[in-house]
């Protein structure tokens, strides 16, 4: 389910943010659990290390608690903001196909590519 704007009606987001869906991220060389993403970047349980600039990650969906590692999908992303225990990361580029991927795991695409049906 998507996060609901501020009271006031006004959200500094352009994409809908979804609770984790389920995904696993590997960046800094750990494996992080998903606490929200859209189409636009992911807030993370903190306790890797930042980069100043751009970091590599793997994105990795899940299934009946299991991470599936042959259908993970990489990329780029910047450091935004510390939330509390969280890190605000944005994805540096938001490609077609992370954010495809994103839309199949949180159920806001149209149909849901096959390694999410098996």
């Amino acid at each position: 389910m998507p996060d609901q704007g501020d009271a006031d009606g006004k959200d500094r987001r352009r994409y809908p943010r979804f609770q984790g869906a389920g995904l696993m991220v590997n960046i800094g060389g750990k494996l992080v659990k998903v606490a929200g993403i859209s189409a636009g970047g992911m807030k993370l349980e903190s306790g890797f290390a930042l980069a100043d600039g751009p970091m590599r990650f793997t994105l990795y969906p899940t299934k009946d608690g299991k991470m599936d590692i042959n259908h993970g999908i990489g990329g780029m992303c910047r450091f935004v903001r510390y939330e509390g225990a969280f890190v605000a990361l944005r994805f540096d580029p938001a490609t077609y196909r992370l954010v495809k991927m994103v839309a199949e795991c949180t159920g806001a695409g149209p149909e849901p590519d096959s390694f999410l049906s098996h």
